[in-house]
């Protein structure tokens, strides 16, 4: 299931009125380099393994085993992040099917037989049920929201 974050203004808002009567503003322009600003505001949670509330993400079983990173095993989620301008706004996120699982948190039961079997790091698991807990990647906090404000007052000033 993809997840995406989306910034949109309504077609016929007052600030998408304006936007579009003031000299010289791009505005595909500018929601690009907020969708760039977003992937990469992800990106970093991904480095700083913490959540978009700040609090630090709760160590995968994998990780642990590893000595690695959570949600950092490939890097497919991290590096799957991208953002898409459209007419009235930006849209960030990714297209890997596990990424809402992962960002919200499972419970994952086996679908046929009792045990849900996998390897990790060389070692073979059979367990009941697996509670992956939510580890938000995707969203908008306080320091995105000043950034984000900040390009827009860019664009706008220049």
């Amino acid at each position: 299931m993809p997840i995406s974050i989306s910034i949109k203004a309504d077609g016929d808002s007052a600030i998408i009125q304006l936007f579009d009567h003031l000299l010289g503003y791009d505005k595909q322009a500018m929601f690009d380099e907020i969708g760039a600003y977003g992937v990469s505001s992800t990106q970093l949670r991904f480095v700083d393994q913490s959540g978009v509330d700040g609090n630090p993400w709760k160590q995968s079983w994998r990780a642990e085993l590893q000595k690695g990173q959570t949600l950092r095993d490939t890097g497919r989620l991290m590096n799957s992040m991208t953002h898409n301008v459209v007419d009235s706004g930006v849209e960030w996120g990714t297209n890997v099917e596990y990424a809402a699982a992962l960002h919200y948190g499972a419970h994952i039961l086996p679908k046929t037989g009792q045990y849900l079997v996998f390897n990790v790091a060389g070692n073979w698991r059979k367990v009941k049920e697996v509670v992956n807990p939510p580890r938000s990647f995707l969203g908008i906090n306080n320091e995105d929201d000043e950034e984000i404000l900040n390009i827009i007052g860019r664009h706008l000033s220049g």
